[in-house]
């Protein structure tokens, strides 16, 4: 038994360290000038390199994005063209390739080499410190709030938390208050927009008028667990579409 365990786990280094210089050297004879006629291979080329980047050792993933950086460099338009796609792949709820650490490294990126202007890094560098927050393990992080009456509420640890960020106007919150009501614990809205909230049992509906200082607001609806202690058990995550899901184990 020990055996086979081992070996399994010598097999996994051994395949990690052969990604890890794949993904070093993955740019080293590539094109990465983007037209209209190689689009779409270029999207599917960076798409797979993604892939690769949240299976390697941070090393190596740092050292990839970077060799990929000084290629970009001198071609703005692809520059640009590539920097969508790295925010995409790295900050979007809906990405498997989802890595706050990653997508501090490149917003930094974006700060440093110069091409971008300050403006238009500002909300890059923004949406990454946000990503960081409430990380799995991490203590939880929340902007002072309010319930329905205005009165202040002070939420603090011991005993386990839902917490659903959801804008009230949009045609999602309803689907994403129900899809949750089965998951165990303590149930928070934290809400944006006009529409009062619906009538839905066991939800605490509660407001902020700084809620986007610590959360992407366009990425709602999402949501988040937090555990008696304090600790976030599942981070920002997608909101299932039925009540038949598992917390995602990340």
């Amino acid at each position: 038994m020990r055996a086979t365990a081992f070996c399994a786990l010598a097999a996994l280094m051994i395949l990690l360290a052969g990604c890890g210089n794949n993904v070093r050297n993955y740019w080293d004879k590539v094109d990465v000038t983007v037209t209209e006629s190689n689009f779409a291979s270029s999207e599917d080329r960076f798409a797979r390199f993604a892939e690769l980047l949240v299976m390697v050792p941070e090393k190596d993933a740092v050292a990839g994005l970077d060799a990929l950086f000084e290629k970009l460099k001198a071609d703005e338009v692809s520059y640009y063209v590539y920097s969508e796609w790295l925010v995409m792949s790295f900050h979007s709820l809906l990405s498997p390739c989802r890595n706050p650490v990653l997508m501090e490294h490149v917003a930094n990126r974006f700060a440093s080499d110069g091409i971008m202007s300050a403006d238009e890094c500002a909300p890059i560098l923004e949406l990454a410190a946000k990503d960081k927050l409430n990380l799995k393990g991490d203590d939880c992080i929340l902007p002072p709030f309010h319930g329905s009456d205005h009165m202040p509420v002070f939420w603090e640890p011991g005993k386990e938390t839902v917490f659903l960020v959801t804008n009230l106007d949009c045609a999602t919150c309803v689907g994403a208050l129900r899809s949750l009501a089965d998951e165990s614990g303590e149930h928070i809205a934290l809400c944006f927009g006009h529409t009062p909230p619906p009538s839905l049992p066991g939800w605490n509906y509660c407001y902020s008028p700084v809620l986007d200082d610590v959360f992407d607001l366009d990425s709602a609806p999402f949501w988040f667990k937090v555990g008696a202690d304090g600790k976030v058990t599942v981070p920002y995550s997608t909101v299932p579409e039925n009540n038949s899901f598992a917390s995602p184990n990340l």
